[in-house]
Parts: C-alpha cells; sequence; structure tokens
C-alpha cells in the first residue's frame, strides 16, 4: 500500500514539474491572414507552439490521469480487500464457535445425560451474567408479640459478554399466607455511581425506572437495566415483613452467584440456622447469643439457596419439656 501511495506522488512531481516547465516556455507570434466571405484579407496574431511544446502538455495530461487512476484504484482495492477480509474473519469465527459448541455439546453429552446437560447449557454456560460478592444480611426484631425482618440484598452483577446484556429483574414476594412485604428502598448503580435504578416508597414521582405493585398477597418489582461488556452493576434491595411465632423462610437466586456472606442478627433468647441447598456448603465464621455470620466461598447454581429457620429459644423449652 505504501509503495503505492509513493508512485502516486512520484508521478503526480513529475506532471507538475512538466506543468511548470510547459508553462514557461516562449512560444512564436506571427502574422496570419484569412480570407473573409466578402472577399477581403483579414490579418490576424497567432501563437504558434512548436511540436515538442504539445508533446509536453499531453505527457503532463497523461501523468496527472495516471496519478488520479493509481490512487482510485489503490484506493478501492484496499476498501474492497479490508471488507472481504472483515467477511471472512466474521465466518470463520462463527464457524470456529458452531465447531467449539459442536464438540463442546458431543464431549458433555458423552458423560452427563441429556436432560442433564440441557439445564446446565441453559442455566449456566448460556448465561450471560453473574453476581458476585453477594450480601444477604438479616435483622430481627421484637416488636409487639411479633418479630420484624428487615432483609438487604447486595450484590454485583456482572456482563460476561463482549456485548451489552439487559437483565429484567422481577422479584414477586408472595406473603404464602404471611404479612405482606414493604418495600423499603431499591437501587442500582453503574460504576462510576450513576444511580440507573432508585425507588422512593415515600415519593413515588422520586422513583426512577423501576414499577412497584402490591395486590395484597403478592409485591411486584420489576425493572431492566443494561450492563455494558465486561462491566457490571451494583444492586441494593431492603424489604420488611413481620413475622408470627417461629420463622421458617427461604432465600434464592436465578442466576449463578460467586461468592457470598449471609449475615443474621437477632433478639436475645432466638436461636437461628439455616439448612443449605447449595453446591457450596455455607461456613458459619461468627458467631454469638445474637448474630450468625456465614460465608459462601465457592459457587451457587440459579434456583440455589437455603431454607433459614429463627426458633424462641423458650418456646421450644417448653415443647421439649411437654413432650
Amino acid at each position: 500500500m505504501s509503495w503505492y501511495l509513493l508512485l502516486v506522488v512520484l508521478v503526480a512531481i513529475l506532471a507538475f514539474a512538466l506543468d511548470v516547465f510547459s508553462s514557461r516556455l516562449t512560444v512564436d507570434i506571427g502574422p496570419k491572414s484569412i480570407l473573409d466571405k466578402s472577399g477581403q484579407v483579414t490579418t490576424s496574431l497567432e501563437v504558434l507552439y512548436p511540436l515538442w511544446h504539445q508533446i509536453v502538455n499531453l505527457l503532463k495530461n497523461f501523468l496527472y490521469g495516471l496519478a488520479a487512476a493509481i490512487f482510485i484504484t489503490v484506493f478501492v482495492a484496499n476498501r474492497l480487500e479490508n471488507s472481504q477480509r472483515k467477511e471472512k474473519e466474521d465466518e470463520l469465527k462463527k464457524l470456529n464457535d458452531a465447531i467449539n459448541v459442536n464438540v463442546f455439546d458431543s464431549l458433555f453429552k458423552t458423560i452427563i445425560p441429556e436432560e442433564i446437560f440441557k439445564i446446565i447449557k441453559q442455566e449456566i454456560i448460556e448465561n450471560k451474567v453473574v453476581r458476585r460478592d453477594a450480601k444477604w444480611v438479616y435483622n430481627f426484631i421484637e416488636d409487639n408479640g411479633k418479630i420484624i425482618c428487615t432483609q438487604t440484598t447486595r450484590y454485583e452483577l456482572h456482563n460476561l459478554s463482549q456485548a451489552p446484556v439487559s437483565d429484567p429483574v422481577k422479584l414477586e414476594l408472595d406473603t404464602l399466607g404471611g404479612e405482606e412485604y414493604k418495600i423499603v428502598s431499591a437501587e442500582c448503580t453503574d460504576t462510576s455511581g450513576t444511580v440507573l435504578v432508585h425507588y422512593d416508597p415515600e415519593d413515588s414521582t422520586n422513583s426512577k425506572n423501576i414499577d412497584v405493585k402490591s395486590n395484597g398477597n403478592v409485591t411486584t418489582v420489576a425493572y431492566t437495566v443494561n450492563i455494558p461488556p465486561e462491566s457490571y452493576v451494583e444492586y441494593k434491595t431492603v424489604f420488611k415483613r413481620a413475622y408470627t411465632g417461629d420463622i421458617t423462610d427461604a432465600q434464592a437466586t436465578k442466576v449463578p452467584v460467586i461468592g457470598a456472606d449471609i449475615i443474621v442478627n437477632f433478639p436475645e433468647g432466638y436461636d437461628f440456622d439455616i439448612s443449605p441447598l447449595m453446591s457450596s456448603f455455607p461456613r458459619l465464621i461468627t458467631q454469638s447469643s445474637t448474630q450468625k455470620i456465614y460465608k459462601v466461598e465457592g459457587g451457587i447454581l440459579p434456583r440455589q439457596g437455603f431454607i433459614f429457620y429463627l426458633i424462641n429459644k423458650a418456646n421450644n423449652s417448653k415443647h421439649s419439656d411437654a413432650t
């Protein structure tokens, strides 16, 4: 490409030099007699160019045209070559991806039942997002004979793909015969701290890109966030619910989670415990009479989680004595 450009420049310079040279040449001016229609002789001055001067003009015009033709040809050929190269690269990439997928599918289908592999492929392999550093925080307090739980959920949602991902979030909080959930706050921010989603329970006009509905039994929170390639957003949701008597409830995730902490604060005289329903077993790292903290250092698959229990020790002791 550079050699062609250099040739164009040299040809253009040569043509320009011939143009300058021909413009400085001397010409002969002589009289010329012409017989008009009336038979009168008319004399005028005529500029006489020598033959070699005309050859120089012809040569310079040819060189100008040649330089332009070479430039246009090289430019068009280069654009066409780049376009064809990109098309071939895209076709090759698609072919490689297809081959890799087929090889991967064929390999795993030989060692995993097809029904199980379909679930793994859909829920994990083809999943473009993953949650990292999740925090499930439960604060239980006693209030007028009831237990009020304030649950805070935090996590980073990472886009693992090379393209933007739209993540529709829909929380359906079913009372299951208990008391209604109350959304305290919901917020999502990007890596620069810009607020993408915000919920204000006191003033709906102050909310942003979120829809919260309640029919008395089910509270629904819905919003959608677009995540740039290889980036992430941060989620934080806080809601409350009142319980009567001993508590049995559950927590699960719809997308894979890598790394999680379960932080629980509860009143004196109560005991908290969990039944893990996940691939990575939670490890109890802190325990006191009013707090337990569990750490999950591995991964949690979609639709996995845990069942948690909060039991009044006094009530449990009475049941034991009665037995």
